[in-house]
């Protein structure tokens, strides 16, 4: 055998072995940034527009609450893993996919708002949750939406089941005015532009989403830069960018629509007597510190959680603390029910 040849074999077997480690890491890569199969209990609440709901059920032998998580904007009920590995044994823990993410059916465009996601949280509530187990709810930005939707349109519910809330990185109103954290004209054009760019978004959401590498590529500056602060884990943010080019583009700007005229700061009020937690990074640009701190003032009771350093991903950026605090918030609610309140 020639050496060329045997130079030639060696090549391949270098070229074969490289590849192989190369789809090891690869594999690795992706199981460090996807969710490893809860074993919860799956079920499907259909909604009364026939919207089909993902949820998980992690059920606890003697629960003392049911704790029901609800995402935000672009996520889907995966990225509760860190909060979901840390809170199990404390209740039973409900995690549904919100409409148009993850498992979970789309419906038409134009349900793509925050009152349908109110509607549908109360679905969950009453299919998921047994009569008489007191609840707590736990939102992360359009989750929190969400929780707020709750309270404006079905405040007897609220009333009568829900112990205790968590309005992480969110918004009772306001959103239209945003600038992402963009300085001088850039963030004064942001409100202007920004809705130009999502309707020309919508035209071509076919296109789009036909091209979900291209897409997830494209999108992942953009996460890097609204949806964290500094130092942030980079299996985190791909992990949170894949979620979000997951979800069709139709989905994305119909909520974004609607975040433009949300307004719940009233609803608040029906949230007066219910344990809460308002959480936020000190460095969000989705949803500003200033917009948890209008929240907590309109709920003088509420604990106001201020995080140096985060970004909008408050659950990946800083699990230890978010987790803390919500335990915090199943012990105060969950021992300190008035008599009768969540009998059923």
């Amino acid at each position: 055998m020639s050496k060329g040849r045997n130079a030639a074999l060696a090549g391949l077997a270098l070229g074969l072995a490289i590849g192989t480690a190369r789809r090891i890491q690869t594999r690795r890569a992706k199981a460090a940034v996807t969710p490893d199969g809860a074993s919860g209990r799956r079920t499907t609440v259909t909604t009364d527009d026939g919207v089909r709901l993902a949820v998980e059920i992690d059920d606890h032998p003697d629960p003392r609450c049911a704790v029901v998580f609800a995402h935000g904007w672009l996520m889907n009920r995966q990225c509760w893993q860190l909060q979901r590995e840390a809170l199990a044994g404390l209740g039973t823990l409900v995690f549904y996919d919100q409409r148009g993410h993850g498992d979970s059916s789309a419906g038409a465009l134009e349900a793509c708002t925050i009152d349908r996601l109110g509607d549908d949280l109360a679905a969950v509530i009453e299919a998921a949750v047994p009569e008489g187990l007191p609840v707590v709810l736990v939102g992360h930005s359009m989750g929190g939406m969400t929780i707020m939707a709750l309270a404006d349109r079905h405040p007897a519910l609220v009333e009568s089941r829900v112990a205790g809330a968590a309005l992480l990185s969110t918004s009772s109103g306001g959103l239209d005015a945003t600038t992402f954290g963009l300085p001088g004209p850039l963030g004064r054009l942001a409100p202007r532009v920004t809705p130009l760019l999502f309707e020309n978004m919508l035209a071509r959401a076919a296109v789009i989403d036909a091209r979900p590498r291209v897409k997830d590529w494209t999108n992942l500056p953009v996460t890097r830069y609204v949806a964290f602060g500094k130092g942030a884990s980079r299996r985190h943010i791909r992990l949170v960018n894949a979620m979000a080019a997951a979800t069709p583009t139709e989905v994305m700007v119909g909520f974004f629509r609607d975040f433009r005229v949300h307004d719940k700061f009233a609803a608040l009020q029906a949230l007066q007597r219910t344990q809460t937690l308002v959480m936020v990074g000190e460095r969000d640009r989705l949803t500003p510190l200033a917009h948890s701190r209008r929240i907590a003032e309109a709920l003088p009771g509420a604990r106001f959680v201020r995080i140096p350093g985060a970004g909008h991903m408050i659950g990946f950026e800083r699990p230890e603390l978010v987790n803390r605090e919500l335990a915090g918030l199943i012990e105060r609610a969950a021992p300190s029910l008035p008599p009768g309140r969540f009998a059923a």
